[in-house]
């Protein structure tokens, strides 16, 4: 599974937030700038289809369907380890007044990833040690697409806190 590092992580917190404002989102659409080999592997439709799909699947389970657009990926190698995202989200605001919103999100993959792996190696040794084994739905806070449990980041960081508080419990 793939880390929320970047665009995910923006749509898992922006899109909860037009839900609770009642503000309807019309078209919400991204590109990717990637560079390593990130971007070289996404070059293949098929790959870039699965991590697409990721992107994807947070909005559709927090705003339902019919929000018009994509997600684009381009292969950037100059980029090297640094990434770039924009979201350009079109919705609608108070009265129906047409609005756009658009995000731009860059950064490191390498710096981004790492506080996650090192969380996750602490939460998984420490549950290994309480006797705990197989999946933990408790962990899809880090993840793109994560398998089980909510698919908001809020209800995500909530579960996580509870498992964490259980491991504490444990001994």
């Amino acid at each position: 599974r793939d880390g929320k590092t970047g665009q995910t992580l923006l749509r898992s917190v922006l899109a909860p937030m037009f839900v609770q404002r009642a503000l309807a989102v019309r078209a919400w659409s991204g590109t990717n700038l990637l560079g390593g080999g990130d971007g070289a592997a996404l070059a293949d439709p098929a790959a870039a289809a699965a991590k697409n799909a990721g992107k994807e699947r947070v909005l559709a389970e927090t705003l339902g369907p019919g929000v018009e657009g994509g997600v684009h990926i381009d292969d950037v190698p100059a980029l090297g380890e640094w990434k770039t995202a924009w979201d350009h989200i079109a919705f609608d605001g108070f009265l129906g007044s047409r609005t756009v919103l658009q995000t731009i999100w860059q950064g490191c993959d390498s710096a981004l990833a790492a506080p996650l792996v090192l969380d996750l190696a602490r939460l998984v040794a420490r549950a290994h040690e309480a006797g705990l084994a197989g999946p933990c739905p408790e962990l899809g806070f880090y993840f793109k697409d994560p398998d089980g449990g909510p698919a908001g980041l809020s209800e995500q960081f909530d579960a996580l806190l509870s498992f964490a508080d259980r491991l504490r419990e444990a001994g």
